[in-house]
């Protein structure tokens, strides 16, 4: 028993926090409760080398379309980082079943923390729903010690 714990102890890897808030813009209002998810290591490939095929698909399927109106490429990116998420979380669901759940948070309050991160490259991406329509606002931090890195969440241009 002791060999366990101390085998553990040997192979943990080192965590950090990350903290944030979601910045809606102004006269802008959230409507549902805001899904904020964090990728770090394989996860974090996964989900931007996902977003990337669906935006290619997106692009071979609808280029004219896109080409005439600049406003439809933008929502099919949107879907295209929406459907990666689900995809990402499934995949972290399947592969880690019993800690999944300390790196997906739901927040009314517009505010986030997550513990026991991963040190290293890490994806924060929040699923905001303004106005019936889904919107994924998303930032990047590299978790190098124990300090805790701050986000905050917005629409990007």
């Amino acid at each position: 028993m002791m060999l366990a714990f101390l085998l553990t102890a040997v192979l943990a890897l080192p965590t950090g926090t990350i903290r944030g808030s979601i910045a809606p813009p102004e006269k802008m209002k959230i409507t549902k409760p805001v899904q904020v998810v964090v990728f770090s290591g394989d996860y974090v490939n996964v989900y931007l080398a996902d977003v990337q095929k669906r935006v290619d698909n997106y692009w071979e399927e609808f280029r004219l379309l896109f080409i005439q109106d600049k406003e439809a490429f933008l929502h099919f990116r949107e879907r295209a980082q929406v459907q990666a998420l689900e995809f990402t979380l499934n995949r972290m669901r399947f592969d880690d079943p019993d800690n999944v759940a300390k790196f997906v948070h739901n927040t009314t309050n517009n505010t986030f923390e997550f513990h026991s991160v991963p040190q290293g490259e890490c994806k924060i991406v929040a699923l905001v729903t303004i106005g019936g329509e889904d919107f994924i606002w998303s930032d990047s931090v590299i978790l190098k010690d124990e300090t805790p890195a701050f986000v905050i969440l917005k629409p990007t241009p």
